[in-house]
């Protein structure tokens, strides 16, 4: 069982802001179904912080199924957002 399957309905935010692979894996991406990049936050007005364990576990899946290289995997960062944003971003999703 992964540390996610543990924790369910922890919060786990995908940025397309900060994406290691924006404007070159967009065309088949699931997440861009999810929502538009206007309704994100802007990454440049939060903390960047190093990816926690689950946000470790997401980014090894990608490199693991070729879409992400880990060269630019390690360029990947998780971003301090105020709790607002996950309620917008709930709403915008429905």
């Amino acid at each position: 069982m992964t540390d996610m399957a543990r924790r369910p309905g922890a919060p786990l935010t995908i940025d397309c802001g900060t994406c290691p692979v924006q404007h070159v894996g967009c065309a088949d991406c699931m997440v861009t179904a999810l929502g538009s990049q206007s309704a994100l936050p802007d990454p440049g007005l939060a903390t960047q912080l190093p990816l926690d364990r689950r946000e470790r576990e997401v980014v090894s899946r990608l490199i693991t199924a070729g879409l992400v290289s880990a060269e630019t995997a390690n360029e990947a960062r998780a971003v301090h957002e105020p709790r607002s944003g996950y309620d917008e971003l709930r709403r915008f999703a429905g």
